[in-house]
Parts: C-alpha cells; structure tokens; sequence
C-alpha cells in the first residue's frame, strides 16, 4: 500500500480494534479510525500506541455518550462539544503524524444518533444562515487550535439521500454552491476539503445535479478524497469495480491522501480494491 492510500476501520466493521490494528500491521495496510467504532475507555491510547501510519476520522474517538457532531448545532453545548472534539482529533493527529483531521460539514438540524444515515425527522422551520454563521464560528476556532499545532483541518462533504430531502435541505456542504460558498468566508491555509465521492453521488441525484459538472467546480478545494460507491439513493459503501464513477479521475488526484471506505470486506478484498485505485492514479 502506497503511503498516502488508507483503508477505513469500516472494512472491518465489528471486528474488535485491536484485531484491525494487528490485520493492518501484518498486511502493511494505512489505517483510517472512523466512525462505528465502538466506545472503549482505553481508545485514545490504543490508537496512540498503535504501530502502523494511521488517522483519527470524525467521530473518532467515540464518546462515552454518544452525541451526534455537529459544528453548525444550535445547541451551544452540542456545538461546543463538537469543537472539542475536532480539537482532540488534531491534537491525536499531531501525536501520530497524520496528514490532517477531518470531519463532516455542520447540519441545521441536531439528528438523534440513531438516525444517522437514515430517515431524519426535522422541522423545516429552520434559519439556514444562521447555522451557515455557527458553522464559520466553529471552524475559526478549530483552525486558530490547527494553527498552533500545524496540523490541517478538512471538512467532508454531507450526503443528502432522497429520503431526507422533500424540497428542504437541512444539510450544509452538499453541493457546489454550498461547498464554494463556505470556502470563500473561510479563506485559511489550513483548510481544504475531504471528498467523499459517495456522498457526491447520491446528494447530486437527490438534488438534480451532474456530478461530473459539481465536481469540476469543487475541484481545487479538494485535499483528500473517500472512495466508495453506491446506487445513488443511499451511502451504503459497496465496493468499487470498474464501473466506479470517479477511477477516470484518480490521475488528477494522484498526490492526495486516498481512503478506501467500503464495508466489510476481506483482506483480499481490501488488496484488489486499493490496487485498483492506485492503477487508475499512474
């Protein structure tokens, strides 16, 4: 595996973490820690000690408690916890020499755990602005803790699913004209954007776009990009093939960090896939 290819903790989805860390050392895989891994009291220091290139994502660690991360929350003590905890992930990612830490772009709305990447319920009575605000507020803060410690900050892509979408968008970042409108109030070296080319796919199904068009646009913000695939309806990370609607623009991207984030899959599994994105990337 090339320096700069990981491959998420989801492909390992219920496999305890210190498995995954002893799968990875033993195959010379770069681990992604991501979301869905479970709560541990010793968490943080597992991961610090861990003997592999690797990389806090998100929601890593996980809370005792869980909360729903959100950097544009109304709730000021969610907020704040989201701050906090984008704080921790730089503060881990300079204790492990990652490239950067990265988390997902604010809502409008504060989902219940349990929703995540399902139907949400929400009110549309909603001021997109001012979430847009709270947003910035919180980024300024987490970059001016970036800057001390000379790690970048990078913000994912949302995904809107058909599903939560009824002529309302209570999502930030999700296409274009979000994802550029926010990088021109936040003008910092020190930011970038992580595409999640899933995410691209089903929000711009939902939202009538072209991807192809959308990202284009987006291009020149992008540092890092998840890769996995979907049927444009749902972020349910399928496998890759040759079908995969990004591989004819890996060549572009070549130089970036590259996450595989498919689900459950085997270490031959995970071998043929990230081949196939490092062949597309020469």
């Amino acid at each position: 595996m090339r320096e700069n290819f990981y491959v998420s903790s989801l492909a390992f989805l219920g496999v305890p973490i210190n498995e995954i860390i002893q799968i990875c050392e033993r195959n010379q895989f770069n681990l992604e820690f991501s979301s869905g891994i479970p709560y541990l009291n010793r968490m943080e220091e597992i991961y610090i000690e861990a003997d592999l290139q690797r990389m806090p994502h998100n929601y890593f660690p996980a809370p005792e408690i869980p909360f729903v991360l959100n950097l544009a929350s109304g709730n000021e003590k969610i907020r704040n916890l989201s701050i906090d905890h984008c704080k921790n992930g730089l503060r881990i990612s300079k204790i492990s020499n990652s490239p950067f830490f990265a988390a997902h772009a604010g809502f409008c709305i504060d989902p219940n755990p349990e929703e995540l990447g399902r139907k949400i319920t929400f009110s549309d009575n909603f001021d997109k602005s001012f979430h847009e605000s709270l947003f910035e507020s919180s980024i300024k803060e987490i970059l001016e803790f970036a800057d001390s410690l000379n790690v970048n900050f990078l913000i994912e892509n949302n995904v809107l699913a058909p599903f939560n979408y009824s002529g309302v968008n209570p999502l930030l970042c999700c296409d274009s004209e979000g994802i550029n409108s926010f990088f021109e109030k936040i003008n910092h070296s020190r930011i970038g954007l992580l595409l999640d080319t899933a995410h691209l796919k089903v929000s711009c199904k939902t939202l009538d776009l072209d991807k192809e068009i959308e990202l284009s646009k987006i291009k020149h913000h992008i540092r890092a990009i998840h890769h996995s695939d979907n049927n444009g309806e749902m972020d349910d990370n399928q496998s890759l093939d040759l079908d995969y609607w990004f591989l004819k623009h890996m060549n572009q991207f070549n130089t970036l960090v590259h996450v595989l984030e498919v689900k459950n899959l085997s270490v031959e599994e995970v071998k043929r896939q990230i081949s196939l994105l490092e062949d597309f990337g020469n």
